[in-house]
């Protein structure tokens, strides 16, 4: 008898409601990541294109209440020298480079773990007649979503925090409890999407592809 046809989309939405808290918990911790990942880049955004302008336009666009300016604070000024300024990206770079593969790391750990409690679940897939491509599918798409919901959330809530918190404590509570949401480039954005969902997808790619090719029995004997 054939088997019904499958959709990897709900079967894999499904999984992620029924597992909220665990869902939820991945989403937070990745998307603090991003958060991080996009605020470094941000800056070193504006350092790259706006240092020497007569106009501030990048990340952190206007004041935060409490008489906060971001550029001023982080001394990004026309007036930096040049080995000032290539020292300010160099560090950036760096910065930024390491937040990347920070966000790997966290990403396949956490997909990694996924993948050892639903051994179980993978090794009953494959008896049942799912191929290893389908089984893959389900995986890639649920760590789609949760790189896209990650990154919604990093977008409007894990950057604003982190910028409002680090200008909160820079005033040690002077200015009050306050709320700005960041100007973000629209070019970053979308790099920062693309690049959210490619950690996510190689991640789980990485985390999946050796276990969805061991034998179903193998797999359903697993303790954890």
């Amino acid at each position: 008898m054939d088997r019904p046809m499958f959709n990897p989309a709900t079967y894999s939405m499904s999984h992620l409601v029924k597992e909220r808290t665990r869902s939820l918990t991945m989403i937070v911790t990745i998307s603090l990541t991003v958060a991080f990942l996009l605020l470094t880049s941000s800056l070193l955004f504006g350092v790259i294109n706006e240092i020497g302008t007569s106009e501030k336009q990048g990340l952190l666009q206007g004041s935060i209440p409490g008489s906060i300016d971001m550029f001023e604070t982080f001394q990004l000024d026309s007036e930096l020298s040049e080995r000032a300024r290539n020292s300010l990206i160099n560090y950036l770079m760096i910065t930024s480079l390491i937040v990347f593969l920070v966000a790997f790391f966290i990403m396949y750990n956490t997909m990694a773990i996924a993948v050892k409690e639903r051994r179980k679940e993978i090794g009953i897939l494959r008896a049942v007649g799912f191929s290893t491509g389908e089984i893959l599918k389900i995986f890639l798409v649920e760590g789609a979503m949760i790189g896209m919901i990650s990154w919604i959330a990093a977008l409007f809530l894990g950057t604003p925090f982190i910028v409002n918190l680090a200008a909160y404590l820079i005033e040690r509570g002077d200015g009050g409890i306050f709320f700005v949401q960041p100007v973000i480039p629209p070019q970053l954005i979308a790099i920062s999407l693309a690049v959210t969902l490619g950690l996510s997808l190689g991640s789980t790619y990485m985390a999946i592809i050796k276990p969805i090719r061991s034998s179903p029995v193998a797999l359903m004997r697993t303790r954890i």
